[in-house]
């Protein structure tokens, strides 16, 4: 008895410690590009708008972001006009503001564009957890 309690306390703190990450990126589509990463973080801003920004992990190009809150059926697409600009790794960048955000919403933020030198094209899924 007591090793199936160990066993399920175990297995639960690996979930709980897998599931609370905040930033998470998984590859999505048929674009799949392992080197393709980007780091996501918040600010509240002055009217009280959470602002969401992001950073590559190398220099990318991106034509489109899709910010989503699946919980509440919200979804924000952002098309950007010129799909040849070059965003810096050592940059970070605002991606939206937006309002009603709190702390533990589960966000997605799916990127889309072309990998600089080789222009494959590439999907990327970022889950998020508000903090």
């Amino acid at each position: 008895m007591t090793k199936l309690l160990l066993t399920i306390l175990f297995g639960s703190l690996m979930f709980a410690a897998a599931s609370g990450c905040s930033n998470n990126g998984n590859v999505i589509g048929p674009n799949e590009n392992s080197n393709v990463t980007f780091n996501i973080t918040q600010e509240i801003t002055q009217t009280g708008s959470m602002q969401f920004m992001f950073k590559p992990g190398t220099d990318i190009k991106i034509s489109q972001i899709t910010s989503k809150l699946p919980a509440e059926q919200f979804s924000d697409t952002l098309t950007y006009g010129n799909p040849n600009y070059l965003y810096s790794k050592d940059t970070t960048y605002i991606i939206n503001r937006y309002v009603n955000v709190y702390a533990g919403q589960q966000w997605i933020f799916e990127f889309t564009g072309t990998v600089p030198g080789s222009n494959t094209q590439y999907n990327k899924a970022i889950n998020y957890t508000v903090q």
